[in-house]
């Protein structure tokens, strides 16, 4: 790190000193939950991306507002509630000694909402090219996969219908102050807009999406005039000294679309509103996608002839991107002062040990510019790299999909004394001791009486206790009544939609079909049939070795491994090599992140996988078994039953735990 070494010398941004002059950009990484809280798989992305040697980490894409986010697993910062994971964010970040930025966006007419807001209406002056664009980005992804893609962007284009209101420009401008705020608070030392990629504040830039006529629209300054109030209120919030960069587009390759020359005039806007820096990009989601500039962003270094008109214009830090995917010309850009810090997108994707291997002289893990990663953000995948070995992209399809669940939301299920008897001795077994556990104990009545039992009180007075007891931080149990005429299961699939229960215990009982019909019914979920037998703390795990079977494991993870006193039994019916089915453990087990060696027996195939898993339990005397859900819907089931009916159908006071 010496004046000899520019690339790892620290540098000046807004008031800090970073570290080194690479920067990991904002790349969309689809890791937050569904509702837009950071969740574990975030922090620990992008915690690996400060410890790679950066000097500044650029968390992508923050929705400020709720009608201005992109995806499912969009981060949000439109509320306070969203602050907590944030803060763990930026630590994750700083305590690698990186800079943390978090990008401020909202996406306009791009966002998944019923009501899109936008500078403008659509209207058929470029039909023709968003027809060709919307084809272009259609023949990116596999046929399969294409109906479903172009529903969902013909019903985003409905509703484009309709320009932005002057209330709706002013409280959009509002939610990014607010959300910079917020972002201060948790702790991060830099905010970034979005201003590219095709979302509102390049849409207001834009004449190809912005044809108003008043103050946000008409010349190049009046579309300016959006972005430049956006960073004002920003200003007016958290002070002029918090640093805010700009990710700028400096070309957009549209129908009147946003060129070098007028990019470069918005940039000496932005260094006049003491912008700390900008970082330079080009094409949004109306043109990446056809064949000229796919052909054009494929070269590497692509923009080191535009950032150099960017440097030679503005004084401050530019950030150059643009496929850099080796040490050799990453100086070259610098020697050249086509820009003073080297931003990093897919290639610290394609490698996170980039930083250390340049330095070290050694050859990188390239990124091959498949777009492999950018098709599983726009699936809802979450990213992952087709260069990264096979059991880390197994893992963050685990962990993804794990996204999806909350398996500490537990609805148990009583409907009269029985249940209470059963949940007497086995919830403390069924619903672990975990910091943020959540219990609802639903209570079902077939009459107006809507009083409980003597039974059932008594049951409720042990759960609360047991609660008491406990002392989790942040967990909570509450109860309801609901009164039911015939259908049990519909009462019970509401209350759990509603209340987004990922897991749902119910007492068995084969007089009640509703019971075994409500197990099959709930997808993507956790479905307990608690059983009144013996030794219901011994349990025979069945582990197929599919990729569903992950899923399944991770719920023990959540549950049954973190019980005191349980003991977990895991059995697999071969059938095939021995060899393969250990190697598939051991790398299950390293995709789980398991440290202690867990056994897996494996049990030769008699007649069936089901029958062969009943005589499991019968020699083990296991009370309680636990798998994954197969073959249980359509043609499959029907035709050739699933492991798991029969399993159940040969059960007699068990529990059957089902994974789905």
């Amino acid at each position: 790190m010496t004046e000899n070494d520019p690339l790892f010398s620290p540098y000046p941004v807004g008031g800090l000193t970073l570290e080194s002059r690479l920067v990991a950009l904002p790349v969309f990484s689809g890791y937050a939950y569904p509702d837009g809280r950071v969740s574990p798989l975030m922090i620990e992305h992008y915690g690996r991306l400060a410890a790679s040697g950066v000097g500044l980490v650029v968390v992508a894409n923050a929705a400020v507002s709720a009608d201005g986010v992109t995806s499912r697993h969009n981060l949000r910062i439109d509320a306070d509630r969203y602050l907590p994971g944030l803060s763990r964010l930026a630590q994750a970040i700083k305590k690698h000694g990186a800079a943390a930025c978090l990008q401020l966006n909202h996406a306009g007419r791009f966002a998944k909402t019923d009501r899109p807001l936008l500078p403008s209406a659509l209207d058929g002056s470029n039909l023709a090219f968003d027809l060709g664009s919307l084809k272009a980005f259609m023949e990116f992804f596999p046929l399969e996969k294409r109906f479903g893609l172009t529903q969902d962007l013909v019903g985003r284009m409905s509703g484009w219908t309709r320009p932005m209101t002057d209330e709706e420009c002013g409280r959009v401008i509002e939610d990014f102050g607010r959300a910079a705020e917020r972002a201060a608070r948790a702790g991060f030392d830099l905010i970034e807009l979005h201003g590219a990629s095709g979302y509102l504040l390049g849409q207001f830039l834009s004449a190809y999406t912005n044809q108003r006529t008043d103050r946000f629209g008409g010349d190049p300054a009046a579309r300016a005039a959006f972005p430049l109030a956006v960073i004002q209120e920003i200003k007016g919030r958290v002070g002029p000294e918090f640093p805010i960069g700009f990710r700028l587009l400096l070309r957009e390759w549209t129908p009147g679309g946003i060129e070098l020359e007028e990019a470069l005039d918005f940039a000496d806007e932005l260094a006049r509103e003491g912008v700390a820096y900008v970082s330079a990009t080009v094409a949004t989601h109306n043109s990446l996608f056809s064949s000229q500039v796919m052909k054009l962003t494929a070269r590497p270094g692509y923009l080191a002839e535009d950032c150099t008109a960017l440097k030679a214009r503005v004084n401050m830090p530019v950030i150059i991107s643009g496929r850099i995917v080796a040490r050799k010309p990453a100086d070259k850009l610098l020697a050249q002062k086509a820009a003073d810090l080297i931003g990093l997108g897919r290639p610290l994707v394609a490698d996170i040990d980039w930083v250390r291997k340049s330095a070290a002289g050694e050859k990188v893990r390239a990124c091959i510019n498949c777009w492999a990663c950018l098709k599983r953000v726009t699936l809802d995948q979450g990213l992952a790299c087709v260069r990264w070995p096979g059991w880390i992209r197994e893992r963050i399809d685990l962990e993804h999909a794990m996204l999806s669940r909350d398996f500490d939301r537990v609805l148990a299920v009583v409907a009269g004394d029985g249940d209470a008897a059963v949940f007497q001795t086995a919830l403390a077994r069924l619903v672990p001791p975990r910091p943020g556990m959540a219990l609802r104990l639903v209570f079902l009545k077939s009459d107006n009486d809507q009083k409980l039992g003597p039974k059932e009180a008594e049951f409720l007075a042990g759960a609360q206790q047991m609660w008491r007891w406990r002392r989790l931080a942040g967990g909570e149990v509450d109860h309801v009544i609901r009164v039911v005429d015939d259908d049990f299961d519909e009462v019970v699939h509401h209350e759990a939609v509603a209340g987004e229960f990922d897991v749902i215990l119910i007492g068995r009982n084969p007089e009640e079909p509703w019971r075994e019909r409500l197990l099959y019914r709930e997808q993507e979920r956790a479905m307990g049939l608690i059983g009144p037998g013996r030794r219901q703390e011994h349990a025979l795990v069945a582990v197929d070795l599919s990729e569903a079977s992950l899923l399944m494991l991770r719920y023990l993870c959540h549950s049954w491994l973190i019980v005191p006193g349980l003991k977990v039994t895991f059995v697999h019916v071969l059938d095939g090599p021995e060899a393969e089915a250990r190697d598939r453990w051991d790398k299950m087990r390293r995709i789980l992140a398991w440290d202690e060696d867990f056994v897996l027996s494996l049990t030769p195939m008699e007649d069936d996988v089901a029958g062969t898993l009943l005589r499991a339990v019968e020699r083990g005397e296991f009370g309680t078994i636990i798998m994954g859900k197969r073959g249980t819907s359509g043609i499959k089931r029907w035709l050739m039953g699933s492991v798991s009916s029969g399993v159940l159908g040969g059960l007699t006071d068990q529990t059957l735990i089902l994974v789905d």
